[in-house]
């Protein structure tokens, strides 16, 4: 897996609020200085991935709201379901090869910016399961230079991940992000995942609840 530059790129809705979607990856750069921040996020979504260690690979948790599926870009990859709570909308703008969705609340703005999910996937073949799991926390270290990064191991639909929280770079203290990796093994091919979860509202109630619905819900099938 390449090293690649983490993106940041702003897209104007139709209210008065810029969305700036965050994607790890296996090579990303940009500027700033930020830093780790330990939140519920981080334990919340890790206790979660905890409790299904014994999950087999493909049983993923049970959603109960609507779940976007999101389509292949070639044979052979895994389908990634995205969840969907009420309000958030679906942000088409940036879809790319590795930026597979990404979902955006309007109600959920602080300066001017409104908090957003976003999904990504690579081939990570030639890699073990944690080697790509650490490449996608190195991206955050090498690329955004993010310190005090704590990975919290665990499982999401069976398959091994880690989950990191940190503060966006370039931005305000309050500019919360939380990513999830996942390392899906495929015969002699390894798919690594990333959901990232962000808002300047990180303590909103609403946002807390809908962060890890997204996080604990993703959906991975092969």
């Amino acid at each position: 897996m390449t090293n690649q530059r983490v993106k940041k790129f702003a897209t104007v809705l139709a209210v008065p609020a810029v969305v700036v979607l965050g994607a790890t990856g296996c090579s990303q750069t940009t500027g700033g200085d930020p830093v780790a921040a330990s939140t519920s996020a981080t334990t919340s979504a890790a206790q979660s991935a905890a409790a299904s260690t014994a999950a087999k690979p493909g049983d993923c948790a049970a959603v109960s709201g609507r779940v976007l599926t999101l389509p292949k870009k070639a044979a052979g990859e895994p389908v990634l379901g995205l969840p969907q709570p009420a309000g958030w909308e679906r942000e088409t703008s940036q879809d790319s090869d590795v930026i597979r969705g990404a979902i955006v609340n309007k109600d959920l703005v602080s300066d001017a910016f409104a908090a957003n999910a976003v999904i990504t996937l690579e081939n990570a073949k030639g890699m073990t399961a944690q080697q790509a799991l650490d490449s996608q926390v190195d991206s955050l270290r090498q690329g955004l230079k993010v310190t005090g990064l704590q990975p919290v191991p665990g499982t999401l639909c069976g398959y091994p991940s880690t989950t990191v929280t940190y503060t966006m770079p370039g931005s305000t203290p309050n500019h919360k992000s939380t990513t999830l990796a996942v390392s899906i093994p495929d015969g002699v091919t390894l798919w690594s995942v990333t959901i990232t979860v962000q808002s300047k509202m990180p303590d909103d109630p609403l946002y807390r609840r809908d962060s890890q619905a997204i996080l604990t819900g993703l959906q991975i099938t092969k």
